[in-house]
């Protein structure tokens, strides 16, 4: 078997750090065979996959799902998702998988995607930081939780303590124990109808202690979903104002963890005020971006977007509370870096004054980017020519099509096939077939002089598309046969390959848009005929589709 387009390391540099399973597979017969699979992947296998087929792997049910969509994907030769379900540690989750199939050197091969659908959003964005935040909130709020009707299962130490209800006076009861009566039936009805609706509810509360006393706090209730979305328990916080002090001596803990993790992380972290100008920027900006820690602090942040990334301004981050998205940062020797950048609002009260502060945390993904680029170049292009492939035709002439005008209402389908190409193979072998075939793609745009797209679409079979024609008239387009012409007059002055030289000859079907057919498969279908039948009359011959058709 030839090497593989890509090897392991390009591989698992791509995905090991993603949160799906990646599986890139190779299709055997009437299976496929493991080539990789990333890092997360790997819990799902009691034992490496790799160089085993899907029927090795799977039950038989399973096996047979999953290979009926890779199928219909390299079927159809194009991307295309499904969803099903697994098992890991007697945990099932639903899953959506896509599916996208690429071809290299006469071998098909699928790369699957499988991200888990069934968890939540908030699980899949947690940080490395989420365990302290919970810590912190737990020990600064009033944490309790209850089922669907509102009894109370759990209360933290800190409920305790606030309200002197020792953790067995509450459980098995309702929130009426620490009801003040200060508030009417209205907003607990309010209340109840948020949450019962699937919406946290956010609010002050006037709440009574078990010696009669009174205090306020701050609450977020907030509905806990099973998978299949069902309310299961409610989760009430509330923040004592009286304990602010406490509060803020907890966030300056977390503030110092936070300095400890980001003064040795490789990702680039920034704080920027309400205005986006930077208040604070880790020292891997000094590392990778090359700027000094005192040229940053207080300067613009988007000064270091170049223009050619999506549009991030601050009008952006004011409707969004958070978005992620690949950012192309500006060094300052001149260079560039792609990043994958997420983008958080936060926003804290301090002395009675709101104050808004963005988190921009970015990792560096150049090499990422070069090889998915190089992936997608290879998914719609020819290996042999580097001409774009039938997927690319597929994708680009509809775009010919719609841009026909009065002016310019013929599209023009060039179907070409190499003649006794076969012999050439047999005689000479592959390798020089395939470096015919280079050298023919090569006299083909040649001709062209690159002004029009060549595709090959298989084997010796290349179609030009030739746009804005004006001269179709009875038939005939005398724009398309000097193309033909040259064409077939370039090839016959032929090349050498080693000590051979070839003067080949080419027959040509042409099917005209929208005389010959107004879809794509059919203006294929007929140009392949006209081909034939120029074959069939001699070879290094034209023929249009009109009169094949008549």
């Amino acid at each position: 078997m030839s090497q593989l387009f890509l090897n392991h390391n390009q591989f698992h540099l791509l995905y090991d750090l993603a949160d799906e399973y990646v599986f890139f597979m190779r299709k055997e017969d009437s299976s496929y065979v493991y080539e990789f699979i990333n890092k997360k992947a790997e819990e799902l296998f009691s034992e490496n996959p790799i160089g085993k087929t899907l029927d090795e792997c799977f039950s038989e049910l399973h096996n047979r799902i999953i290979i009926q969509h890779y199928n219909r994907a390299c079927l159809q030769k194009k991307s295309v998702s499904y969803h099903d379900h697994h098992c890991v540690q007697s945990e099932t989750n639903i899953n959506e998988t896509t599916v996208i199939p690429i071809y290299e050197n006469g071998i098909s091969y699928i790369l699957a995607t499988t991200k888990e659908v069934s968890r939540s959003q908030n699980m899949k964005d947690s940080t490395y930081v989420i365990e302290s935040y919970s810590k912190a909130i737990n020990e600064v709020a009033l944490v309790a939780l209850t089922n669907q009707d509102g009894i109370i299962e759990t209360v933290n130490e800190l409920f305790e303590t606030t309200t002197k209800f020792k953790r067995e006076d509450v459980i098995g009861k309702t929130f009426h124990m620490i009801n003040s009566n200060y508030h009417d039936e209205s907003f607990f009805s309010n209340l109840w109808e948020t949450i019962s609706n699937g919406h946290i509810w956010h609010g002050q509360i006037r709440n009574r202690t078990k010696v009669g006393s009174f205090f306020w706090v701050n609450a977020t209730v907030v509905p806990i979903k099973n998978d299949l979305g069902q309310i299961e328990k409610f989760l009430t916080i509330q923040f004592d104002d009286t304990e602010k002090k406490r509060m803020m001596n907890e966030l300056r803990n977390i503030e110092r963890s936070f300095k400890l993790i980001t003064e040795h992380s490789n990702d680039l972290i920034a704080i920027t005020d309400a205005e986006g100008f930077l208040l604070y920027s880790s020292p891997s900006h000094e590392s990778i971006l090359k700027y000094d820690k005192e040229e940053l602090l207080g300067s613009y942040y988007f000064n270091l977007i170049t223009d050619q990334t999506e549009t991030v301004s601050l009008s952006k981050l004011k409707m969004l509370d958070k978005f992620r998205v690949e950012l192309l940062l500006q060094t300052k020797d001149g260079n560039s870096i792609w990043t994958d950048t997420s983008v958080t609002t936060v926003e804290n009260t301090v002395d009675d004054e709101k104050e808004k502060w963005y988190v921009i945390v970015s990792r560096e993904i150049t090499e990422k980017r070069a090889l998915e680029d190089q992936l997608k170049f290879m998914a719609y292009h020819d290996s042999l020519t580097s001409l774009p492939n039938r997927r690319s035709f597929y994708e680009d002439f509809p775009v010919y099509i719609s841009a026909v005008s009065s002016e310019f209402p013929n599209v023009g389908l060039l179907y070409i096939d190499g003649d006794n190409f076969k012999a050439i193979n047999d005689q000479y072998g592959h390798d020089v077939g395939d470096q015919f075939l280079t050298h023919f793609a090569e006299n083909l745009q040649h001709s062209l002089q690159y002004k029009y797209n060549i595709y090959r679409i298989g084997g010796d079979e290349f179609v030009i598309i030739i746009d804005q024609i004006a001269d179709y008239v009875n038939g005939r387009s005398i724009t398309i046969e000097e193309i033909v012409q040259t064409i077939q007059q370039n090839l016959r002055k032929g090349w050498a390959i080693d000590e051979s030289y070839f003067s080949p000859t080419s027959s040509i079907g042409i099917a005209m848009f929208p005389n010959d057919g107004s879809s794509i498969d059919e203006l294929l279908d007929h140009a392949d005929q006209a081909l034939y039948i120029a074959k069939k009359n001699g070879k290094n011959n034209y023929i249009y589709s009109n009169a094949v058709q008549t």
